[in-house]
């Protein structure tokens, strides 16, 4: 089964064809707003929604201060913490899971983010009490070329990783290219294709080879019995 998916090279990708559809451009005002917050010392959480963010602040050399609260999205993102995280959101790893586990307080809660990333965790904090400041940090932008590269390869089965990457493929997808079935890596992702009009084939609950392997074996079922 010729298999591929919308993010870089990694052993998660292993045995894959790895094809991204997406890139990304930190901005550097929200950047420096971030570095601000913390070295002010004013914040009691942050909040990440995606593993990149932990990249972004690494790669600019922002140090989480260990005295910070850290809420991450889902056990993904808690993996690609400097640090064990003090709030794990549970399955689907979501927005809308993370905050209706999240504790109900008053502090202040730091959220960079990307800019295409929702306000659903803003406002569920806000009404949870909290204070939220957002700080967009990076961009994702279509990838074109990508997107072509995926249809040459005529795969049998695409795993979509992100919100990001359904836009793309549903916009640059070639018109006279077949779109395989697609698997969403969670819900908020089988919710960006659904809205693009590209619904998926099956929605992997967790973002591992696990539950990616059980829904291509699925995937694979249906086709040998279609």
């Amino acid at each position: 089964m010729r298999v591929a998916i919308t993010r870089p090279r990694s052993a998660l990708t292993q045995g894959w064809h790895a094809m991204p559809v997406t890139s990304r451009s930190p901005i550097p005002s929200g950047i420096a707003a971030v570095a601000d917050a913390l070295r002010v010392g004013n914040t009691d959480w942050i909040a990440v929604t995606s593993p990149f963010v932990f990249h972004v602040l690494e790669s600019n050399g922002i140090a989480l201060p260990r005295d910070l609260h850290l809420a991450c999205v889902g056990e993904a993102t808690a993996a690609a913490a400097p640090r064990d995280a003090d709030f794990i959101g549970p399955p689907p790893a979501s927005a809308e899971a993370m905050v209706r586990s999240f504790p109900r307080g008053t502090g202040r809660v730091l959220f960079p983010c990307s800019v295409q990333a929702s306000t659903v965790l803003e406002e569920g904090l806000r009404d949870l009490g909290y204070s939220v400041d957002r700080v967009d940090i990076y961009r994702s932008e279509d990838d074109p070329v990508g997107v072509a590269a995926l249809a040459l390869l005529e795969s049998d089965a695409v795993i979509v990783t992100a919100g990001s990457a359904a836009r793309s493929i549903a916009a640059h997808w070639p018109s006279n290219a077949t779109l395989p079935p697609l698997i969403a890596i969670g819900e908020p992702t089988a919710h960006a294709l659904h809205a693009a009009g590209i619904p998926a084939a099956a929605t992997s609950a967790t973002p591992d080879r696990n539950g990616l392997e059980a829904c291509l074996e699925r995937i694979s079922r249906d086709s040998s019995t279609a």
